[in-house]
């Protein structure tokens, strides 16, 4: 069986040969109550922030507005506000969901404190979902502001970025991204609190020691930095290969082999790019083994991705062979951009023994397909 409701996962796990696919995405009433929202399990994200706005409300989530909110709560979700407020997964307090043998069950911190557990962060391992309960967070306007740095600065702004990120403040979030074009392109994106644009800039500048070469700065509406934020999402019937690798730290010795790869990618002539999201602020206050997601002690996650690529085959041999240059540097992969061959090990982590023994109470028969078949 395979759940399917945003429908974008990168190996399509709800497009599954040989499998029963339950379409979840009538499964999308909305019900606020004081700062608590219930979403049915085919709610797509824009959907539950568009309500939750109308409370003056919002939810901590990723930055692709047409994304399932289920799917991206039981990968983790990380988003702008995930220094602030946490993983999307952290503001899951409940959810109902049948089990694989049939059974429903409400699964919350008292009675059911394993299902919740495997809920934050360990995808569709234990059954499909029919709704979700989550703590929300104020819905506040925000300056959104993109920085470019000539390509021969990327590991300078890498190593201040590494430094910096970590002390800034938690409504701060800035994201470092390479592109591999014509020539090597290096840009930041900065979202935070409505008028806090230009001190980020400016404190960020600081640490790099030298100005961006182009800046845009927007303050936004709640609403509209959403859509802003989302706007490079991919158009239905796309095709993005994409990969990841954890950070525990970004030492001069891992920036400057992400550098190369990027660099030899431009040169070759291929597209490709990598983001650099940060796992600090609010998303430590979690204990690692106290939630599925593992990645809580670690500096960076790592997005690879190329989009439309006239090789779909070929783009996979570049993010694989980027993880093979990384080695041992690498601590993992979030679950959120699974790919094909990845490992309960890499997902998980020390979080593995405990969602094997779930996994193997819920669904002995492995009856659940949700991108790692193993």
């Amino acid at each position: 069986m395979a759940a399917r409701a945003g429908g974008h996962s990168f190996v399509g796990a709800s497009a599954a040969t040989g499998a029963l696919v339950i379409d979840v995405r009538r499964l999308d009433q909305i019900v606020v109550d004081a700062d608590r929202v219930t979403v049915g399990a085919g709610t797509i994200t824009l959907a539950a922030q568009q309500e939750l706005a109308r409370s003056g409300l919002a939810l901590p989530v990723g930055m692709c507005p047409t994304v399932g909110l289920a799917g991206l709560t039981l990968g983790g979700g990380i988003g702008v506000d995930v220094r602030r407020y946490g993983l999307t997964c952290d503001r899951l307090e409940a959810a109902d969901l049948v089990l694989p043998n049939g059974n429903t069950v409400r699964a919350d911190a008292i009675t059911t404190p394993d299902l919740l557990w495997a809920l934050r962060g360990a995808g569709g391992t234990t059954g499909i979902l029919t709704s979700l309960t989550y703590r929300a967070c104020p819905a506040t306007a925000k300056d959104v502001v993109r920085l470019a740095f000539p390509g021969g600065q990327a590991a300078r702004v890498l190593t201040a970025w590494a430094q910096w990120i970590p002390a800034a403040d938690r409504t701060v979030f800035a994201r470092v991204g390479l592109v591999a074009a014509e020539d090597l392109r290096c840009e930041v994106l900065i979202v935070c609190p409505a008028g806090g644009g230009a001190r980020a800039v400016a404190d960020l500048s600081a640490a790099i020691g030298t100005a961006p070469s182009t800046e845009d700065h927007r303050t936004l509406e709640h609403l509209d930095a959403i859509d802003d934020i989302g706007s490079d999402k991919p158009s239905p019937r796309t095709t993005r290969i994409a990969g990841s690798d954890v950070l525990a730290q970004l030492s001069p010795t891992v920036i400057d082999i992400i550098v190369e790869l990027i660099d030899a990618r431009s040169r070759s002539g291929a597209s490709g790019l990598v983001l650099f999201e940060p796992l600090n602020g609010a998303l430590c206050d979690t204990d690692p083994h106290a939630t599925a997601f593992p990645w809580r002690t670690h500096a960076t996650a790592l997005e690879w991705i190329v989009n439309t690529p006239d090789s779909p085959k070929e783009a996979y041999e570049w993010i694989t062979s980027a993880h093979h240059a990384l080695g041992a540097h690498s601590a993992g992969a979030n679950l959120n951009h699974v790919e094909p061959g990845d490992t309960l090990q890499r997902c998980f982590a020390h979080n593995t023994a405990r969602l094997q023994l779930i996994r193997q109470t819920l669904d002995p028969h492995h009856q659940l397909r949700w991108g790692l078949n193993t």
